[in-house]
């Protein structure tokens, strides 16, 4: 399972009208997990977004963002990129704050036998489970 892990560093201040951004390229077709972790001192001032092209993916309504303070906020996440060699762009921002802030996005994707193999092997628990219990 390929890990993708960066480190964003917002400066301090930084409006959400003009964000600090990061390229990550996904050298994989599917996402199975997201991270973010968001060290103590944020206060929930520091904010993350991620975006496919000028679409916003995470946190999945336009214009809102991922806050957090001394925590990692993690999902499940079953998506297909639409090919490999595809960039997902973070967007950072801090207004109000006066130091900087380094951000750790994790992106945890699957080869595509692999995912296709997980998706089978949990589609035939499901059903056994249906008509066992």
């Amino acid at each position: 399972m390929p890990i993708y892990s960066r480190l964003l560093t917002i400066p301090a201040n930084t409006s959400e009208d003009n964000p600090v951004s990061l390229n990550i390229p996904i050298q994989q077709r599917y996402i199975t997990k997201m991270e973010i972790g968001f060290p103590d001192g944020c206060n929930y001032m520091v904010k993350v977004k991620i975006q496919y092209g000028i679409k916003q993916f995470w946190p999945e309504e336009p214009d809102t963002w991922i806050v957090g303070n001394g925590e990692t906020i993690s999902w499940e996440e079953r998506y297909e990129m639409p090919s490999i060699n595809e960039i997902l762009t973070v967007y950072g921002a801090s207004p109000g704050t006066n130091y900087d802030h380094n951000v750790v996005i994790r992106i945890m994707t699957l080869p595509k036998g692999f995912y296709f193999l997980e998706t089978l092997i949990k589609g035939l628990s499901d059903f056994f489970k249906k008509i066992f219990i």
